[in-house]
């Protein structure tokens, strides 16, 4: 008996298909890209103030959606109503839900990585902070809406974002618990599993990565999904994300700005993780008429 006797990959079938049409086409394995935003309530303790450790809840059945939005759709960025245009680090794709252009996709590979930490305090915690300068973008590392990347834990608590934590907590402690499937035209599900299982794909410190970080890990489907084009069956997708289970990190509190008056010690109000996909495949369209 053949090895693959009574294996198809949808690779295999779809050339076939166009080899049958006649049709001419291009290949291309340039993967599409997107990022949603999972967050975690702040919950301070009951002691008196100021109260030195909170809580950071990621709650259950949060509900995202990967490659649901195009390029300049507005997405979530931070606190809830707070939205922006999504940029081309946030998808790849120019309408959500659809391939570019007139493009077959064959999925034959899933990547994850944690793209961005943002964090949010209350207006009343942060004038001093904010006082230090009328630029949008550094107000913005404290309402939620800009990514910060933080060595020395001066905007975030040390657990969010330090190199003295030696992993990813916000990021490790989403993945296990987000159960994911695959969605096509609205009404087909396939369950793929849960995030853990799938690895980074890209460039990390090993220390913050799923798995081997580099370009070629990721989750394997040999026998592949088609994502088709605009006019066909199977042609409407997304990957859904949703955590099943609450969990909870406990976090510092911290003085903003430098201070080191005890006075200035405030908690935030809510953590924010970006994640981004991708899915890696084979990408068939036929030729257009410019060049």
């Amino acid at each position: 008996m053949a090895q693959d006797q009574g294996f198809s990959s949808a690779r295999k079938s779809l050339l076939e298909q166009y080899d049958k049409d006649n049709v001419v086409f291009l290949a291309t394995t340039r993967p599409y890209k997107s990022t949603v935003q999972f967050a975690f309530d702040v919950v301070v303790g009951l002691g008196g103030p100021p109260a030195v450790m909170a809580h950071a809840v990621l709650r259950a059945n949060q509900n995202v959606e990967w490659f649901g939005y195009g390029i300049g759709d507005q997405i979530p960025n931070g606190p809830p109503g707070v939205f922006r245009r999504a940029a081309q680090d946030d998808t790849n794709q120019s309408r959500g839900r659809r391939t570019n252009g007139v493009e077959d996709f064959v999925i034959e590979g899933i990547s994850l990585t944690r793209k961005a930490l943002r964090i949010s305090y209350a207006d009343a915690d942060v004038p001093a902070a904010v006082g230090l300068s009328n630029d949008p973008d550094v107000i913005g590392a404290y309402d939620g809406t800009t990514a910060v990347d933080d060595p020395g834990a001066l905007i975030m608590p040390p657990e969010v974002d330090s190199p003295l934590t030696l992993q990813d907590v916000f990021g490790q402690a989403i993945l296990p618990n987000c159960a994911i499937s695959f969605v096509w035209d609205r009404r087909r599900f396939i369950p793929i599993g849960t995030a853990d299982q799938i690895p980074e794909g890209g460039g990390k410190s090993f220390l913050r990565a799923n798995g081997v970080p580099e370009t070629m890990n990721r989750y394997k489907i040999p026998e592949g999904y088609v994502w088709r084009r605009t006019d066909k069956p199977d042609g409407d997708f997304v990957a859904t994300g949703q955590i099943g289970n609450p969990r909870l990190v406990p976090i510092t509190a911290i003085a903003l700005a430098g201070s080191i008056d005890p006075d200035d010690i405030v908690q935030a109000t809510h953590v924010f993780v970006d994640v981004a996909m991708r899915v890696h495949g084979l990408g068939l369209a036929q030729p257009g008429q410019n060049t």
